[in-house]
């Protein structure tokens, strides 16, 4: 049997449809306060306090269609860890589990994790193309012009970032004994990278695996009763 590939799309819907809830009702409490104001602003004669509440009213307003426009905008698919998924598919055995596209609340979005005897995985992963440099920490990118320069996009801090907000979801649900480790993978064909003592671990679709064993999979670490139940907390 091959790996279990996840992608946990009512979750997401019912996310969004929250998001959807709350911006209306956020919304609705900005239309009020700005009626008030206005009420007062056109029935006494200081407009102090009525424009007032007509400017805390659009803010709200904006805030609200912020949160609709976000419940609108999650997506149900991540294609970039789809083809991650296919390319460790037929190499991993059905111990281990790949949740792609993880939206959760109180965890936030990660593109995936993959959870076996290992422990949890969590990928950052990039799809474009481009000449991409790694010092420990720092991303560098290639210009036109041939010189390199700090990139805006740090996808080892992201990652980091993930992590750490991994292993926090997990300790409130009595999984902190699960190890959560990282790794950056970029999936277009064209991407140069080179790396000069990566502080996470980086790979493309070819070298994935060897990265992985080199790192993660070098030993069991969870049992299958705890595999399952961090499979059940990211994925249900």
């Amino acid at each position: 049997m091959t790996m279990q590939n996840l992608n946990p799309v009512r979750n997401i819907a019912r996310r969004g449809r929250d998001l959807m809830i709350v911006g209306a009702m956020v919304l609705l409490i900005g239309l009020l306060i700005g009626s008030v104001g206005l009420l007062t602003v056109l029935l006494f004669s200081s407009p102090t306090f009525g424009l007032g509440a007509m400017g805390l009213g659009v803010i709200i307003v904006l805030t609200g269609l912020a949160l609709m426009v976000r419940g609108l905008s999650l997506r149900t698919e991540n294609e970039p860890a789809k083809v991650v998924a296919q390319a460790l598919g037929n190499a991993l055995g059905a111990e281990y589990t790949f949740i792609r596209n993880v939206s959760r609340r109180g965890l936030g979005y990660i593109d995936a994790v993959l959870v076996g005897p290992p422990g949890a995985l969590v990928f950052r992963i990039h799809d474009q193309p481009g000449v991409f440099m790694n010092e420990k920490a720092d991303w560098l990118v290639r210009g036109v012009d041939g010189v390199a320069r700090l990139a805006r996009l740090n996808l080892t801090r992201e990652c980091v970032a993930d992590v750490l907000a991994l292993r926090a979801y997990l300790k409130k649900r009595g999984l902190e004994r699960v190890p959560v480790y990282a790794i950056v993978v970029f999936t277009h064909p064209s991407a140069s990278i080179t790396a000069r003592q990566p502080s996470v671990p980086i790979a493309d679709l070819r070298s994935l695996l060897d990265v992985m064993r080199g790192d993660y999979m070098r030993q069991t670490r969870i049992d299958p009763n705890t595999v399952q139940a961090t499979v059940k907390a990211i994925y249900e």
